[in-house]
């Protein structure tokens, strides 16, 4: 199964929310994209992933027109908020990313497309 995750800006919450998704399954390819990507990630939010073991430095944010919306089994349109500015605001919406892409996670699996 092929997950296209889709933001704004793919600096901040997509490669997150990727990250988690690729987590919860090995099965399945995630990729993040943003309508107007921007230049760099934020880098606190490198310093929020690590520790949960998520190695995000390097990311490159894509755009979405590098890619065929037909080539992916679904989509999953992120929250993108804007970036917060302290470590702790990172922690704050790391975790509710994580808990969102859970949640989609557990749809997405469900469904009966997923074998």
């Amino acid at each position: 199964m092929r997950i296209l995750v889709l933001t704004e800006t793919d600096a901040c919450c997509g490669p997150m929310a990727a990250a988690f998704l690729h987590d919860y399954s090995t099965s399945i390819e995630v990729v993040s994209a943003g309508r107007n990507p921007a230049e760099t990630i934020e880098p606190l939010m490198i310093t929020a992933m690590k520790e949960c073991m998520v190695d995000l430095l390097g990311y490159q944010p894509k755009s979405v027109t590098e890619f065929d919306f037909s080539a992916f089994d679904a989509v999953y349109e992120c929250p993108d908020f804007p970036a917060p500015t302290t470590l702790e605001e990172f922690r704050e919406l790391r975790d509710f990313i994580k808990n969102e892409a859970y949640l989609f996670f557990l749809s997405i699996r469900q469904s009966p497309q997923h074998p």
